[in-house]
């Protein structure tokens, strides 16, 4: 069965090339060279076709087993990247003190056929 977290989230005002260039020279090597995780990819919502999300982004990420989830928060570069996405990205900034509001998380497993 195959299982991707999903987290979703708003970042505050961008420039899309630039975020675009943080995705590809830190966020992804730093995800992809976690052990836990399979496949790492980034998305933006370009227009909402019936009714709107409560996104702008999201991130789809494979893992084997949720219960590696510690593990991939504990692996140094994944500490390291959500530090300093939090910091740089994020809606409120790392010291909101919720921050379920700066990113959801929600574990999914996809239906087999």
């Amino acid at each position: 069965m195959k299982r991707v977290v999903l987290l979703t989230y708003t970042p505050r005002e961008l420039d899309e090339e630039e975020y675009a260039a943080f995705i590809r020279e830190i966020d992804y090597p730093n995800f992809r060279q976690c052990p836990w995780i399979v496949d790492y990819s980034c998305w933006r919502s370009v227009e909402s076709i019936q009714g709107k999300e409560l996104f702008t982004h999201f991130d789809l990420m494979e893992v084997r087993d949720f219960a590696d989830w510690p593990n991939i928060l504990a692996w140094p570069s994944v500490t390291e990247n959500i530090a300093r996405w939090t910091r740089d990205w994020s809606q409120h900034g790392s010291d909101h003190p919720r921050p379920e509001e700066n990113l959801k998380i929600t574990f999914c497993e996809r239906y087999w056929g």
